[in-house]
């Protein structure tokens, strides 16, 4: 009897050994394939303002996919912008500030396609944002009278930024404020005392906030307390809680 005719594709085949099951899968190394994304940047991506910018898009297929940009739904020229590259054999594109430019030029949707005439991948939408670390107003603050024994809070307010900055308080010597119990930072930022004791008006109370990317830290203004004992003559309603920005 004839031995049968095998197909064309497993002369170019490559053997996959399966335990277990005595024998042999033969899987086509040429085997058609649409494209898969197998590396893409976050969809909130915050960037350095001082470092080129990355977009990473990488994918497979047979035969390997071709790949282009949208920036807010419209394509992307990539090949019209001197700034701009993409790797090989990869769609991340790399923006080049070397020669000068605004990184925030750049913000915005960004896209990514992948594909072969078998098909087409798209990345997530990457929202390509430059980390920012904005001024905290100057102001000048009123020492903050308080009734010993009074709760109180001490409001942060830090300036907004990219990513969100990483707070805690120090007096103004840079002296880290003991916390326990009594005085903890919430996660807002705001310092707060369960009850006031004389012993707080030994130091001030400064928030200080620390951006990540611009290795920054801006130091807002500080407070100082005034703690009224039962020594003192108490103000009307200092028994209150205290809130203060």
């Amino acid at each position: 009897m004839a031995r049968p005719q095998l197909a064309p594709w497993v002369h170019t085949g490559f053997l996959l050994c399966l335990l277990g099951l005595g024998g042999a899968i033969e899987i086509p190394m040429d085997l058609s394939q649409p494209p898969t994304i197998t590396k893409q940047s976050v969809k909130d991506h915050i960037v350095d303002p001082r470092d080129n910018i990355l977009i990473e898009c990488e994918a497979k297929g047979n035969p390997a996919p071709t790949f282009h940009w949208t920036r807010n739904s419209r394509f992307f020229n990539v090949a019209k912008d001197p700034r701009v590259s993409m790797r090989r054999k990869s769609g991340t594109l790399v923006i080049d500030f070397r020669s000068g430019g605004r990184p925030e030029e750049y913000e915005g949707e960004y896209q990514c396609f992948a594909r072969n005439r078998f098909g087409t991948a798209l990345s997530n939408r990457i929202r390509l944002q430059v980390s920012k670390s904005p001024l905290w107003p100057k102001e000048n603050l009123d020492p903050v009278v308080v009734q010993e024994g009074a709760p109180l809070t001490l409001q942060c307010n830090p300036p907004p930024g990219l990513p969100s900055p990483v707070i805690f308080w120090m007096s103004s010597s840079m002296e880290p404020i003991t916390q326990d119990k009594r005085v903890s930072q919430g996660h807002n930022g705001d310092l707060y005392f369960s009850n006031v004791m004389a012993q707080d008006m030994q130091t001030d109370y400064s928030c200080n906030a620390r951006f990540h990317f611009t290795h920054t830290i801006q130091q807002k203004n500080p407070f100082t307390l005034k703690v009224l004992t039962s020594k003192c003559r108490p103000l009307p309603g200092a028994g209150a809680a205290v809130h203060l920005a």
